[in-house]
């Protein structure tokens, strides 16, 4: 208990910095005095630099130690923190933004890795749990703490909140995690090594740049098109390496398939929800930014309920005995939020929110557990950073598709006013979420639901 809980807050504090700064960029505008393009690169770079270490956290974890790795990798987030914190102008923060994000992406994948071989196969669901706590609590954190901070302090206070945190993992990994054997003669796939950097940055930057100047532009498509292009000669040379950097054979054994679609399913109705429900909220329902903050909060406190929960079925009666559930859940919850109007009072919104939150919290750790427990465990520290960065990709085009997707919607003319065409969008933008889900929940019937033990070889 103890060292996955050392785990999970090393995670918090990576995770919490992907959204901290939403809150903070008026204010780094004015700030600096640079225009919001500029701006959102301090959350660009952020993005794309952990997008470009993960692939090569495996390696780094067997050459030199997952716990060594893993407390330098918090040690020098934390430090970057401090950096940023001390920022004078645009072009140090994105620098130190850069030195956080790769640091930053390290700490998952190699977290989850470590807990796999730490946990008990008889109690992974109800322990690993904990380690979903940071996925579902930083959205919700994050911004309300920067948006309480940055209303009373500097901008840069937002970043002081990872000091404490980063120290108190820091004294955690040397009280509480266990030392994990290291393999010297582990040799680093050079040609992977040379692609990894450019193909998956590649693909999420163009999401960045087709959202802000068009999906049509020369731009967004060299970058979309070579990034695709750059995957398929990765995904085989990888196939074909000794010792790759991601485990891309993982995917043949059908239950780690099954249990990352679900994962990437689940993750487009978690951060879409996330994303919409606040600007819905506060753009056609006037509620102010605080209190669509803290209409969100039971989100995450239900999350934690449906974690909870959700990893003890896990671990009496299977994956599906958690899954389906959570998934029904959902779907009841976003039928709610597809009639949410400008008459539906605060219980209303509140019984969507917290229903939503409760079927995350079951669904969510829990694919995640069938899909690693499928694959040998020799196998698992090149398959959690494959499984990290192919989330971090579904994450950015699921985000910038519904983005587009209510772009256009808001557009229906047969609306007489902005506003009922804009409570339109959002509605039907809720209904793809349903449909997302629904998806989901035909493929959880297709699990195996027997008791598969961790794999050896």
């Amino acid at each position: 208990m103890p060292a996955v809980l050392t785990i999970a807050v090393g995670m918090l504090l990576v995770m919490m910095d992907t959204t901290i700064m939403n809150v903070a960029l008026p204010h780094i505008q004015e700030a600096f005095s640079i225009d919001l393009q500029m701006s959102q690169w301090t959350i660009t770079v952020y993005t794309l630099s952990m997008a470009t270490i993960i692939p090569y956290a495996g390696f780094l974890s067997d050459r030199y130690s997952s716990k060594r790795i893993f407390a330098i990798s918090v040690l020098l987030f934390t430090l970057a923190s401090l950096l940023v914190f001390f920022s004078q102008n645009i072009e140090e923060l994105i620098l130190f933004r850069v030195l956080q994000g790769l640091a930053g992406g390290v700490v998952g994948p190699v977290g989850i890795a470590m807990s796999f071989k730490i946990i008990p196969i008889e109690k992974r669901g109800s322990l690993m749990g904990i380690l979903g706590l940071p996925m579902l609590l930083a959205p919700t954190i994050g911004p309300a703490l920067s948006g309480w901070l940055v209303s009373q302090f500097e901008w840069n206070t937002i970043f002081l909140i990872n000091l404490p945190i980063g120290i108190a993992a820091l004294i955690m990994i040397y009280l509480f995690l266990p030392s994990f054997d290291k393999d010297k003669q582990t040799v680093i796939d050079k040609k992977g090594a040379v692609l990894a950097p450019f193909v998956f940055p590649f693909l999420i930057y163009s999401v960045h740049i087709g959202l802000d100047r068009g999906w049509t532009q020369f731009s967004t498509l060299f970058f979309f098109i070579t990034g695709l292009i750059m995957l398929i000669i990765f995904i085989i040379v990888e196939l074909g390496a000794e010792d790759p950097l991601l485990q891309f054979k993982a995917f043949k054994y059908p239950e780690f398939s099954k249990g990352l679609s679900l994962m990437w399913l689940n993750q487009i109705a978690v951060f879409g929800s996330m994303l919409l429900i606040p600007l819905y909220l506060q753009n056609q329902l006037n509620y102010s930014s605080l209190e669509a903050g803290l209409l969100m909060v039971p989100q995450a406190l239900a999350s934690f309920v449906g974690l909870t929960v959700g990893g003890k079925l896990f671990d009496k009666y299977g994956t599906k005995s958690a899954v389906i559930p959570g998934l029904i859940i959902m779907l009841v919850s976003l039928g709610f939020l597809t009639k949410v109007s400008e008459t539906s009072t605060a219980i209303y919104l509140l019984i969507a929110i917290v229903a939503l939150g409760l079927g995350q919290g079951l669904v969510n750790m829990q694919v995640n557990n069938h899909a690693l427990k499928s694959i040998p465990l020799s196998m698992i520290n090149r398959v959690t950073p494959l499984s990290n960065e192919m989330l971090q990709v579904v994450n950015s085009f699921s985000i910038a598709f519904l983005t587009t997707f209510l772009t256009k919607q808001m557009s229906d003319t047969r609306f007489s006013t902005l506003n009922k065409r804009a409570i339109h969008a959002y509605h039907n933008t809720f209904l793809l979420l349903v449909i997302f889900v629904g998806i989901a929940l035909i493929l959880s019937f297709f699990i195996n639901d027997k008791k598969i033990p961790t794999r050896k070889k």
